[in-house]
């Protein structure tokens, strides 16, 4: 028996050769690609939601003024003569108190009781909306006033990249019968951070209760 070994039995056979270590970098290659889409894609998706999440909140804050003053709309005068109180022009009115600089939206109004006596005549509550310019974009601000004297003035909403816009369901300027029942505001409205570049837009109803 030859004391020599077989020199098969010295090779060896550990690591790669150039052609799996080849295919190893291409399939890794082809992992990588889809794992970066991935990745580019849900950044992508992450940043457009919180976009919207920003531009829906604005909108929830200027519905949860806007249906509360709609509801409350209703100016009243007293007839004497028939004892009622018709409804006068409650939408559009001009307010008595001083206004901030900006493009008038809407201004809507009430008549607020607060005497025991049916024949005094009430204070006249107004609410306006404006729309204030702030650099490419409008500011919305809501302004309530009883009779010459402000109450209070709020910014809810802003980054707005477009005026907003009032409808009524009937002539905004209408009186007794004619005072709408629903009044609708538009909005558009961009993220603040800049991301994202389309438009949240929302038409914000209100429904008047005074019948």
């Amino acid at each position: 028996m030859s004391l020599n070994p077989d020199r098969r039995d010295l090779r060896d056979d550990s690591g790669f050769t150039l052609m799996e270590l080849m295919m190893t970098v291409t399939i890794i290659g082809f992992v990588i690609a889809g794992l970066t889409g991935i990745v580019i894609s849900y950044f992508k998706t992450t940043v457009d939601t919180q976009a919207r999440l920003t531009e829906s909140h604005d909108v929830q804050f200027v519905a949860a003024y806007w249906q509360r003053d709609v509801a409350s709309i209703g100016v009243r005068s007293f007839d004497a003569g028939t004892k009622t109180f018709p409804l006068q022009q409650s939408v559009d009115v001009t307010p008595a108190c001083a206004l901030p600089s900006g493009t008038v939206v809407a201004t809507l109004a009430w008549s607020e009781y607060t005497s025991l006596d049916s024949t005094a005549t009430p204070a006249r509550v107004t609410v306006s909306y404006v729309a204030q310019a702030d650099g490419t974009g409008y500011d919305l601000v809501r302004r309530r006033c009883s009779g010459a004297t402000v109450d209070s003035t709020v910014e809810v909403a802003h980054s707005l990249n477009a005026l907003p816009t009032k409808t009524c369901d009937v002539a905004c300027t209408g009186s007794g019968a004619n005072v709408p029942s629903v009044v609708n505001l538009n909005l558009s409205v961009l993220d603040p951070e800049g991301n994202g570049t389309t438009a949240y837009t929302a038409t914000l109803s209100g429904e008047r209760r005074q019948s």
